[in-house]
């Protein structure tokens, strides 16, 4: 399953023509992994991941749709169905408020997000716009006001998100969260 199909992405930037079609594929790629660079991955994939406890609960790197098992080095399995997930920081404790005993886990999850928020895909859609307009370049004409992508970047430096991506982003990033 893909986040977003090519023709979103087209009817998006007014493209109807099919030309450009694996190179905006390509951008489109970038686009999604760099935003799920930031925010953790957009659709579900299973993960697996060593965690330690400091004795009250587990910090898995979310955003976390669903827990598949947890074992401890011992290879012991701890019930899925006692356990309390706060999906987005992926935090991990026991329904009852015992704690996690100290230790390292191997987690295996669903990361992602089941359905991708709106915001997120267009931040995505977004992205692809800007690296589509970079390709273009420059189309002002002398005398009118600064393109978006000059006046959102500092002159003479690179960037990869314009303002409005990193906007879009803002509720999605990480908690850092000691556990």
């Amino acid at each position: 399953m893909a986040v977003l199909s090519l023709a979103s992405v087209k009817s998006h930037l007014n493209i109807t023509g099919e030309q450009h079609d694996t190179e905006l594929q390509a951008m489109l790629d970038a686009a999604v992994a760099a935003i799920g660079e930031r925010v953790g991955p957009l659709e579900p994939v299973e993960r697996t991941v060593r965690v330690r406890s400091t004795g009250y609960g587990l910090r898995v790197p979310g955003p976390v749709a669903s827990i598949t098992s947890i074992s401890d080095m011992y290879e012991t399995t701890l019930t899925i169905a006692d356990l309390y997930l706060d999906a987005d920081p992926g935090l991990v404790s026991y329904a009852d408020g015992r704690a996690v005993p100290a230790g390292h886990y191997l987690v295996t999850y669903m990361a992602g997000r089941d359905p991708v928020p709106a915001d997120l895909l267009l931040a995505a859609k977004e992205l692809v716009r800007h690296f589509w307009n970079t390709q273009r370049g420059p189309t002002r004409r002398p005398g009118s006001a600064p393109s978006e992508s000059a006046a959102n970047s500092v002159p003479g430096a690179a960037y990869l998100l314009p303002f409005r991506v990193s906007e879009l982003l803002k509720p999605h990033m990480p908690i850092h969260v000691g556990v």
